[in-house]
């Protein structure tokens, strides 16, 4: 009896290896890769920090690009963006204000400078005129008195000359002081050129406070747009991960989307075998459900990595693989991530 169970046990230890044989290195049907269907999954997360108002997709739905997929409460938000509103508006206000004042400024300062140069350049030119009738009332007044001294002409005579002189002197003395009162009348006009200096900085200033108002309502417009979380490709719902009524934070996924036509099957191939890939070529895959693919193999690992079955007593060799990726056909939908696929890798005597 002993003997018989031994040789059942027996039996049973060889066709297991022989089994095992056969699955890792068959020298006639292949080597059978065991993977699984694999995807680029996008998490889609808020962009900022709210509480949930309505989900609007379930798990296995198709979505396009840009489709809304949920919404955050706005209604701090809202207030926030019309508080932004109405300072801008302010600001503007203020900028309309400080631009007419400047052009106010601009235009009475440089009307006051203009008139001043005007009275100064005739007063100016009175004074001249003066100083020629003084020039010729001296010469007159010269000759008449030596005629007078010689009695050929009257003591009246003379006494008009003199008379004449001095008036002309009274009114060159009188524009000299008009032309200084001109003078200074100009450089008090000009002074009001700082005034419009003065202006230009106010007008600055607010103009700079106007685009400060205008920075924080588009933020807040921007946060407000926030509330709307849509799709960033075409796809599938792989995962709803948040609720209606929940509170959410930046970068917290809300839901998962993959693109089914973007699939691909990944495996692991022994190191002992992986001489056997080259990119483009073209790999019989088989699926649970019967199935089967073409798939191409579009990557191939240059970095090892150990099996499950590493030896960590180091009683024997430990076992590396190299993973490689096969593009297959999902026009029809049969296939998502996580699905088992089989991957024949055709070998023959000479390989």
């Amino acid at each position: 009896m002993t003997r018989k169970v031994f040789l059942v046990i027996l039996g049973l230890v060889v066709l297991a290896s022989i089994a095992v044989f056969v699955v890792t290195r068959p020298s006639t049907q292949g080597l059978v890769l065991t993977g699984l269907v694999d995807a680029d999954e996008v998490a889609v997360s808020a962009q900022i920090a709210g509480r949930l108002q309505q989900v609007l997709v379930q798990e296995g739905d198709s979505v396009t690009r840009g489709q809304l997929l949920a919404t955050i409460v706005p209604k701090e938000l809202q207030a926030d963006q019309a508080f932004y509103a109405s300072s801008m508006k302010s600001a503007n206000a203020q900028v309309d204000a400080a631009r007419a004042s400047l052009v106010y400024q601009e235009l009475q300062t440089r009307d006051q400078i203009r008139q001043a140069e005007a009275n100064l350049s005739s007063t100016e030119a009175q004074l001249k005129q003066a100083q020629a009738n003084l020039a010729l009332a001296q010469r007159n007044f010269r000759r008449t008195d030596r005629l007078f001294e010689q009695q050929i002409v009257s003591q009246q005579d003379e006494d008009q000359a003199r008379a004449n002189l001095e008036a002309n002197q009274a009114n060159v003395e009188a524009l000299e002081k008009q032309v200084q009162a001109a003078r200074a009348a100009v450089a008090l006009a000009r002074s009001n050129e700082e005034q419009i200096a003065i202006r230009q900085r106010q007008l600055l200033s607010n103009q700079h406070q106007f685009a400060a108002a205008r920075a924080q309502v588009l933020a807040a417009q921007a946060r407000l747009d926030y509330t709307e979380i849509r799709s960033p490709i075409n796809g599938l719902v792989s995962l709803r991960a948040a609720l209606s009524g929940e509170v959410v934070n930046p970068a917290q996924p809300i839901v998962v989307l993959y693109d089914p036509d973007k699939l691909w099957v990944r495996a692991d191939v022994p190191e002992t075998d992986i001489h056997l890939i080259r990119i483009g070529q073209q790999f019989q895959v088989r699926f649970p459900g019967g199935f089967e693919r073409t798939g191409t193999v579009y990557f191939r690992g240059v970095d090892a990595d150990y099996a499950t079955q590493r030896d960590v007593s180091r009683t024997k060799r430990d076992i590396k693989t190299f993973q490689i990726r096969l593009r297959v056909d999902n026009k029809d939908r049969r296939l998502a991530p996580g699905l088992t696929a089989y991957v024949t890798i055709p070998i023959n005597d000479q390989d």
